[in-house]
C-alpha cells in the first residue's frame, strides 16, 4: 500500500523539521505578529458565536 503524499516540494525530513519550527506558533497563547496593526480584532460583544455549530 503506497501512501500519497500532499507535498511534493521538499521530503518527510524536511516536513518535520518545518513542523517543528512552527510548532511554538501554533500552540502559542498570544499572538505571533510583529506588528500589532497586523491582529485581527477579537469579536464584539453582540457578534453572534460561531465556534459552535
Amino acid at each position: 500500500m503506497v501512501i500519497e503524499r500532499g507535498n511534493t516540494k521538499h521530503g518527510p525530513a524536511h516536513d518535520e523539521e518545518l513542523a517543528h519550527e512552527l510548532d511554538g506558533t501554533i500552540k502559542g497563547n498570544r499572538s505571533s505578529r510583529a506588528e500589532e496593526w497586523r491582529d485581527p480584532e477579537p469579536p464584539a460583544d453582540d457578534d453572534p458565536d460561531t465556534r459552535t455549530r
